[in-house]
């Protein structure tokens, strides 16, 4: 998701080809660099034999930039791109990655933008990778910002890529795609992978540190209960936003009203029949 549009409904017909900023070294053999205009992370993670690139672009002409300026970087070779989630601006340029692994959530295919092709590989769990004298996973540990968010995470630097589970330019955002009542659970994956030196790198924003995600895993769980007490009470879906106590600012939560009310009416049918006129 893009900082500053938190409704996740912005779209490639909405951007330029883009930039990148310039790549650098969070821990050994592993850069980071912000891709504009959406200001999002990229990773690249280098082994003896091969490199990973976290994210592509918003565009097959914004992929080709990123892809030449790996060249200023390493000398080894780019052999796999794994995209955290759906969203344009992290998966929009894989059209440049045609002859490279290209790796996704088995849900992620349907939900691209329009012109943006697959990716090559579809995993439902988790993937190891060998990159030579360097092994990266990648796993999925339930739904939360989308339904096919992935971390990337690299045991001996201590280090986890994991999109936009978490935030640290702005608040997280809920979107249309969003599943408010399993992103905690998610988030108690991505606390239990992390130790006190562990950094995770946000999809926006500089890495966290466990702590930190931790009290956002807090804040994330907040909106999911408070989505529960608001339909529970028979408050209208309408008029939640409003009527709802939120510990992010309306703007970031709203759109995660529509998923979040649309979710427990199907698990619990009797909080959709509260909200029917009572007299």
């Amino acid at each position: 998701m893009s900082v500053g549009e938190p409704d996740g409904t912005s779209g490639p017909g909405t951007i330029s080809t883009g930039s990148i900023g310039p790549w650098r070294e969070l821990a050994p053999r592993i850069w980071v660099a912000v891709a504009e205009p959406e200001a999002a992370n990229l990773g690249l993670i280098a082994g003896d034999d091969g490199c990973l690139l976290v994210d592509c672009g918003s565009n097959a002409e914004h992929g080709r930039l990123i892809r030449d300026s790996i060249a200023a970087v390493t000398s080894v070779p780019l052999t796999t791109v794994v995209v955290t989630h759906a969203h344009y601006d992290h998966a929009g340029g894989l059209a440049a990655f045609a002859d490279v692994t290209t790796i996704a959530h088995e849900s992620v295919h349907a939900e691209l933008p329009e012109g943006v092709p697959p990716a090559g590989r579809e995993l439902a769990v988790a993937a190891g990778i060998d990159l030579g004298g360097r092994r990266v996973e990648v796993a999925h540990l339930g739904r939360g910002h989308t339904a096919g968010d992935l971390l990337v995470v690299v045991p001996d630097a201590e280090l986890i890529f994991a999109g936009d589970l978490i935030e640290s330019a702005a608040p997280p955002s809920w979107g249309s795609d969003s599943f408010p009542h399993e992103w905690p659970a998610t988030l108690d994956g991505l606390v239990g992978l992390m130790t006190e030196t562990s950094r995770a790198v946000p999809g926006h924003g500089e890495p966290l540190d466990r702590a930190y995600v931790f009290e956002q895993r807090g804040r994330v769980a907040a909106v999911a209960g408070e989505l529960q007490r608001l339909a529970s009470s028979g408050v209208p879906q309408a008029d939640a936003l409003e009527r709802g106590e939120w510990p992010y600012p309306k703007e970031y939560v709203a759109g995660g009203i529509a998923p979040g009310y649309a979710q427990l009416a199907a698990e619990r049918p009797e909080i959709g029949r509260r909200q029917l006129p009572l007299a």
